[in-house]
């Protein structure tokens, strides 16, 4: 884990010890698998279990939606069992969808949001003004 220091915004006179961690892709998709108690195994195998192909969808949300990995359709799709790019599509559409009209899937994708990542500022949805 690599540790940055911030300035307190009240008062400079002392840091703040922030840690934060470098994330790759597996690091993610098993920090979503331990959220849904399944293992990496399972979930991005062929099952269609209702609590699998959510996760599968969130994972897949996730890694698109992730500025920092700039992963293509193509490479999650690899990564998530060989997948096509397309289903890649479906399953980010998908959340998107259920984002705009289910309260409590957005506050779970939220919860997951800050699980993997330990702020929202990575959630898409999120902005200064609504905080979400």
């Amino acid at each position: 884990m690599n540790e940055l220091a911030e300035f307190c915004s009240p008062c400079v006179d002392h840091r703040i010890e922030v840690k934060t961690e470098i994330l790759n892709s597996n690091k993610i998709i098993n920090k979503i698998c331990d959220f849904y108690s399944a293992s990496p195994s399972l979930v991005l195998g062929h099952l269609r279990y209702k609590k699998l192909v959510e996760a599968r969808h969130i994972i897949a949300h996730v890694l698109r939606h992730d500025r920092h990995l700039g992963m293509s359709l193509k490479s999650i799709a690899f990564l998530m069992n060989h997948r096509d790019h397309a289903t890649i599509i479906h399953a980010v559409k998908k959340i998107n969808n259920y984002l705009e009209v289910d309260e409590f899937f957005r506050e779970k994708v939220k919860s997951i949001y800050l699980m993997v990542y330990g702020t929202l500022k990575y959630y898409p949805h999120w902005t200064e003004q609504t905080g979400f």
